[in-house]
């Protein structure tokens, strides 16, 4: 005799376990809007320096090999991009073009877990602004960041890994407008040298 009355629940739990992966494939991308960090409350002091208010032009990013694993989500150079140029204008310092500072960026690495429950991200950036003008360098530094995504976030380990991937940046270029906050007044351009 047969085990007819066991094969309709495991046909089920199958097809459930199908319809799970099949979502898991059709993770959306990264989305620029999720890494833009919210700053309008934030309590980041006075602001910047005069100097750099509308000043800050972002130059072409550039993506490290580490994030493009096939099985991961990755970010993109042209989400990553725009995410770090709505920053800027959040923080009231981007310049459409031509600004007297240019900033540059490089998406170094994102380690990632293979699975689990809560997925955490680490995110390591390169950012050097410079002043245009003259070439000095104003600000370099790379920082490293984390963002987390639970079960309470997605369901699937592909949308909670592009979610931890989406906070792990957006911590990161939060800590990025602390850093450009905190840079001292810039002289102005007409201002005569030492010698």
């Amino acid at each position: 005799m047969g085990f007819g009355f066991l094969e309709a629940p495991m046909i089920r739990l199958l097809v459930a376990m199908l319809l799970l992966a099949g979502l898991g494939a059709c993770a959306t991308p990264a989305s620029y809007t999720s890494m833009v960090p919210e700053l309008a409350t934030a309590d980041l002091g006075p602001g910047p320096a005069p100097s750099y208010r509308g000043a800050i032009t972002v130059a072409p990013v550039s993506i490290g090999n580490d994030t493009s694993v096939p099985w991961t989500s990755p970010i993109g150079s042209a989400e990553f991009q725009e995410a770090l140029v709505r920053t800027l204008m959040v923080a009231n310092l981007a310049s459409a073009q031509n600004g007297r500072f240019r900033l540059e960026a490089t998406l170094l690495k994102l380690e990632r877990p293979y699975a689990g429950f809560a997925m955490t991200v680490t995110a390591s950036i390169a950012y050097r602004l410079t002043d245009t003008a003259t070439g000095a360098v104003v600000y370099q530094d790379t920082r490293t960041s984390v963002g987390t995504a639970s079960l309470n976030d997605a369901v699937t380990n592909t949308n909670r890994l592009r979610i931890a991937d989406e906070r792990a940046i957006r911590a990161n270029f939060r800590k990025l407008i602390e850093d450009l906050y905190a840079l001292p007044e810039r002289g102005p351009l007409t201002s005569s040298r030492r010698t």
